[in-house]
């Protein structure tokens, strides 16, 4: 009985001697655990009521459609983008308006937009004159 008693008494102090090295670690790694982003959350799509961020596209202007309200850019890479524009996109530079955009085939742009589904929607399109 004497040497089950010293043997736990002996653990015990032990046990007390070795927890504060290791529990900063374990303590450290749980709040890891817990601030790390899930691979559920990584793969998640945007959450609603949040904005989707706006991308920049540069290129040559091939062709608008006022009917469609879109238009399509040439990339320096060569991909043809389309985007569809509203009556709250803003056009600056030499054209002030989406419609004067349809005489300026050749021209620069850079067009900033937002992603909608699969579609590319111009929130603002930057005219530069042909050069």
């Amino acid at each position: 009985m004497k040497n089950t008693l010293k043997r736990v008494a002996l653990a015990a102090a032990l046990a007390a001697l070795i927890t504060p090295f290791y529990a900063p670690v374990t303590h450290a790694a749980a709040q890891a655990d817990r601030t790390a982003p899930s691979q559920a959350d990584r793969a998640a799509p945007p959450q609603a009521g949040r904005a989707p961020a706006a991308a920049p596209a540069v290129g040559e202007l091939v062709r608008v459609d006022p009917d469609a309200k879109t238009l399509s850019i040439k990339t320096a890479a060569g991909a043809e983008m389309m985007f569809r524009y509203t009556d709250s996109t803003t056009v600056t530079g030499s054209q002030k308006t989406v419609a004067g955009l349809a005489t300026m085939r050749g021209s620069q742009l850079t067009v900033t937009y937002r992603t909608e589904g699969t579609a590319n929607i111009a929130t603002m399109i930057e005219v530069r004159d042909k050069a």
